[in-house]
């Protein structure tokens, strides 16, 4: 699935059949989630569940910023900010 956010492409993957080991629960090191910055929370929110994406944690809004996540379909958690100036 191919997700277009205001001209940043990510693609999430999912391959079937294929054993991939699960998001880690706990605190770890490597890999955790990535972040994306977006310029709308509320809008980029109504707009991913249009598309089947649920927000697993947030939308958090705090005077500087605003924190949400996704997750892609191995279960890591993409993180969505908004930043206000």
């Amino acid at each position: 699935m191919y997700l277009d956010l205001g001209g940043t492409t990510v693609e999430l993957i999912s391959y079937e059949g294929a054993s991939v080991e699960p998001a880690p629960q706990n605190e770890h090191l490597g890999y955790r989630m990535m972040a994306l910055e977006v310029d709308d929370m509320r809008a980029t929110a109504e707009f991913l569940r249009t598309k089947g994406i649920d927000i697993v944690w947030g939308s958090k809004f705090r005077e500087r910023y605003a924190r949400a996540e996704i997750r892609d379909p191995n279960g890591y958690h993409i993180e969505l900010r908004q930043w206000f100036h």
